[in-house]
């Protein structure tokens, strides 16, 4: 005879996982309402449909569009985190040591998140582009942006670290990271649109590639060698 307790934890890990199958699914409608029809113009009807449920089911897990929104941005702004707490690590050990591989491993660390979530990328940049912030309800753009900042201030404190290690020349490190993010943001965009043939998109790295080698080349500070 199987115990109680034992039935009811069995029973409340099913209820969980079909919660957690519920969420995702919703999430997922989101992001393809997001992306074909706008933020703004996209609704919580047109999501409950897509994620073939009810909208008080979606209600259930969020309060509002706002908040889904924000719940889609948040893995997205996360990787971005780690991949540059990453960064620091490795420039503190050592196995980043000079400026070409410093800013090479910033340009990869914000290009991760594209590549394991290139449409809530693609959302979140055309969310900036076209000034959405402001259409968000204050605690939820106030939130945004907190999460935002930090990764900004990752970018910045690596780019002075290496300006202190005399790896890259010194510059404004507020513009340095924006140009860094900007050609990121603005190649992508550009190749995602060159490339479009309706049914998929193609990204031509080797484009990224010129620009963060373009950035690179021209930030670092080479090393002279004492002559014999």
């Amino acid at each position: 005879m199987i115990p109680q307790d034992k039935h009811k934890i069995v029973c409340q890990q099913r209820r969980d996982r079909e919660k957690a199958l519920r969420i995702q699914s919703i999430m997922d409608a989101a992001q393809k309402v997001f992306a074909s029809k706008g933020y703004l113009k996209a609704t919580m009807d047109e999501i409950a449909l897509e994620a073939e449920v009810t909208k008080p089911t979606v209600y259930l897990y969020f309060k509002t569009k706002d908040d889904l929104f924000f719940t889609l941005m948040l893995p997205l702004i996360d990787d971005i985190r780690q991949q540059l707490l990453e960064v620091e690590k490795n420039l503190q050990t050592g196995k980043v040591h000079d400026g070409r591989s410093l800013i090479t491993a910033i340009f990869k660390a914000f290009y991760h998140a594209y590549e394991i979530l290139p449409e809530t990328f693609q959302i979140i940049q055309l969310f900036q582009q076209q000034g959405l912030m402001g259409e968000l309800r204050p605690e939820v753009r106030s939130a945004l942006n907190d999460k935002g900042r930090i990764n900004f201030i990752l970018c910045r404190q690596l780019l002075t670290r290496g300006m202190e290690m005399g790896i890259i020349k010194k510059v404004n490190v507020y513009e340095m990271a924006d140009v860094i993010w900007g050609s990121l943001v603005g190649i992508i965009q550009l190749e995602d649109t060159k490339f479009y043939d309706h049914k998929k998109k193609h990204f031509n790295e080797s484009t990224l590639h010129l620009a963060e080698t373009l950035i690179a080349d021209a930030m670092t500070i080479k090393s002279r060698r004492k002559k014999k």
